[in-house]
């Protein structure tokens, strides 16, 4: 039986990943809160407060969640680019 990939025909280049653009690999900052004091007093009721303070922080939390995630996506990059590059799996990336 003859091998399906003869060594004479086997692939030796390696295939090369496109690169990411500058906006995808962009990090955000925000400025920070001053708690500058405009001088006026509103009213506002507690409950409704309660409420918006719950709402920031579920918007904090998925933000950190996306930024987590976005991390793990770049190292998962990385990694393919290395195996791709060299044909092994780089020591620091984990195989399942």
């Amino acid at each position: 039986m003859r091998p399906s990939t003869p060594s004479s025909i086997a692939r030796t280049e390696r295939p090369t990943l496109p690169t990411l653009s500058d906006e995808a690999t962009r990090t955000e900052r925000l400025p920070a809160l001053t708690g500058r004091k405009s001088g006026e007093l509103i009213l506002i009721d507690k409950g409704e407060y309660g409420e918006q303070l719950d709402l920031l922080a579920e918007a904090i939390g998925a933000v950190t969640r996306l930024n987590n995630r976005q991390g793990a996506r770049n190292s998962y990059d990385r990694c393919v680019k290395a195996i791709f590059e060299t044909g092994a799996v780089p020591i620091d990336c984990k195989s399942d």
